[in-house]
C-alpha cells in the first residue's frame, strides 16, 4: 500500500501543489558507495591508461561517494517522479509521470555481487540513443517503487479519484492553516 506524507515545506504564497504530497520516497542501500567504488576502479584498470589513477580514485572516492550517496532522492508525488543526484555536477529532475513510458529494472555482475538492482525511467519523447532520463541505482526494494511509480502512473491516466482526493484534501488542510494564521493575527492585533 502507497503511504502517504506532507513535505514539511511551508508555501509563503499559502497555496499548496500535488508537489507537496510525497506518495513515496525511495531509500538507497549504502552498498551503492562500494559498487561505485569497484565499478570504477575495475574501469579504470580495464583502460591500462588509468591504472596509475587508481590509488587516486581510491583516495578521492572515500570522500566523494558519501556525498554523492547523501544527494541521491526520489520521491513519487502524485503527478510526476522528482529525481536528485549529483555532488558537482548536480540534477534535479521532475518527470511527469504522464510522459514516463516505462521503469525498467537493472543489474549488472558487480550489482548482484553487492546486491542491488537500477531502475530506469523511460520516457515519451526519449530518442532510442539516448540513455534514460532517469537512472537511479541502489534503491531498496526496487521492485515495489517500480510497481509504485507505473501503479500511480495509471491511477493518474485512469483520472482516478484517489489523486483528485488527495489533492482536494490538501486544498482543504489549506484552508484551514490560512484561517488558523488570520485568526492568530487577529488575536494579534487585538493585544
Amino acid at each position: 500500500m502507497v503511504t502517504m506524507k506532507l513535505r514539511s515545506e511551508y508555501r509563503s504564497n499559502g497555496m499548496t501543489s500535488s508537489r507537496d504530497v510525497v506518495l513515496r520516497e525511495a531509500e538507497f542501500d549504502r552498498r551503492v558507495m562500494a559498487y561505485g567504488r569497484l565499478a570504477v576502479t575495475l574501469l579504470l584498470f580495464i583502460t591500462v591508461v588509468g591504472i596509475p589513477l587508481i590509488p587516486f580514485w581510491l583516495i578521492w572516492s572515500v570522500s566523494y561517494l558519501p556525498r554523492a550517496y547523501d544527494r541521491f532522492s526520489a520521491r513519487l508525488t502524485p503527478t510526476s517522479l522528482e529525481l536528485t543526484r549529483g555532488v558537482y555536477f548536480r540534477t534535479d529532475s521532475t518527470i511527469p509521470l504522464d510522459r514516463i513510458t516505462d521503469v525498467r529494472l537493472h543489474d549488472d555482475p558487480i550489482m548482484r555481487l553487492y546486491g542491488i538492482q537500477g531502475l530506469k525511467v523511460e520516457t515519451a519523447g526519449q530518442s532510442a540513443t539516448t540513455s534514460s532520463e532517469g537512472s537511479l541505482i541502489g534503491v531498496v526494494d526496487a521492485p515495489v517503487f517500480r510497481d509504485a511509480v507505473l501503479s500511480q502512473r495509471e491511477a493518474l491516466q485512469e483520472g482516478s479519484p484517489t489523486t483528485s482526493a488527495v489533492l482536494s484534501a490538501q486544498h482543504s488542510d489549506t484552508e484551514l492553516l490560512v484561517e488558523i494564521r488570520d485568526l492568530l493575527k487577529s488575536i494579534d492585533s487585538k493585544t
